[in-house]
């Protein structure tokens, strides 16, 4: 795998079809595990296409649909491995 700095990284494992929620919504996601010392979640590009999703980086959103539902959440900076989303 090559993550977004451009390093090669080896894949320890995949957790298919992880229930990521989101508000009251479940968005299955498959999760690959790498060696990081970071905490981060990296969403790859067909998942924003399976669920319309947009990411307004000006605007500090996300938008999505699913469970024929449209959500759109404020995306909230932090310096901690304590992300969070409102």
């Amino acid at each position: 795998m090559i993550t977004v700095d451009g390093q090669k990284r080896l894949t320890l494992g995949i957790v298919e079809n992880a229930q990521l929620k989101i508000i009251d919504a479940l968005v299955p996601i498959n999760i690959h595990i790498i060696d990081s010392t970071k905490e981060e979640l990296l969403i790859e590009s067909n998942w924003f296409s399976k669920y319309k999703a947009d990411l307004i980086l000006t605007e500090n959103k996300l938008k999505f649909e699913t469970q024929e539902r449209k959500f759109e959440v404020k995306i909230i900076k932090t310096t901690s491995s304590n992300a969070k989303v409102q």
